[in-house]
């Protein structure tokens, strides 16, 4: 494995293409983030946000996302594609000047995968496969990779059918996953299971590991980075 640019908006952007997943240190290492650190996994919608939607959640990161990332020194780690909640990060990095890593991981033989990128991503990691949803279990590791023995958590906003695996995963991994209420599809399935309201099998799963913890980042905004903070001292 070597460390590779790819041109984004007349910008280079460090790229790595790891085989297996104990290469992860070493993509690290390469990419040039050489000591543990806090992580913060965004997992969620994509193509089947609207933009009002995918607005919304882009004025929360600006507004309070980023701020907490900052101060805690968090690097943020998500899909890398400029669509959803990844195109949402990317534009509040931009445009509050943030200076913190942000790094797509992406499964690499998806067709026409290099014309889908977030340019304000710093890093890139991309991983094997061709399929969407090959790249979840990647950026579960890669953050664990990252954080060390570091806190890291999972917000999980939106999302569609592998929402589900990356919340499975980023379980598996021992790391919490932290569901944005009200904002839409799987995230409002896993709230409102919570409340016993709905009985969803795949969230009555989730809920029981004791890692699954809900707040609304519209609501209550405030409060969602209260949460977020327990996890992250």
């Amino acid at each position: 494995m070597k460390l590779e640019s790819i041109t984004l908006d007349d910008h280079l952007k460090p790229a790595v293409y790891p085989d297996s997943f104990d290469e992860l240190q070493e993509a690290w290492r390469l990419l040039g983030l050489t000591h543990e650190q806090p992580t913060i996994v965004i997992v969620g919608g994509a193509g089947g946000m609207s933009e009002d939607d995918v607005a919304r959640v882009q004025m929360f990161f600006e507004k309070h996302l980023i701020p907490f990332a900052r101060n805690k020194n968090a690097a943020i780690i998500e899909g890398g594609t400029d669509s959803g909640v990844m195109a949402a990060i990317g534009r509040a990095r931009n445009l509050t000047g943030g200076d913190f890593p942000l790094i797509g991981v992406l499964a690499r033989d998806i067709d026409m995968i290099g014309i889908m990128l977030e340019p304000h991503h710093t890093h890139f990691i991309f991983c094997p496969g061709s399929n969407w949803g090959d790249e979840s279990e990647w950026i579960a590791a890669a953050a664990s990779a990252l954080s060390g023995s570091q806190p890291t958590i999972a917000i999980l906003i939106n999302g569609g059918q592998i929402a589900w695996e990356d919340a499975r995963l980023n379980i598996k991994y021992g790391r919490p996953v932290l569901i944005a209420e009200g904002s839409g599809r799987t995230a409002d399935v896993i709230a409102t299971t919570s409340t016993g309201k709905i009985l969803d099998r795949q969230a009555i799963s989730l809920l029981r590991t004791g890692k699954v913890h809900v707040a609304n980042f519209f609501k209550e905004p405030e409060r969602f980075i209260e949460k977020l903070n327990d996890f992250m001292k």
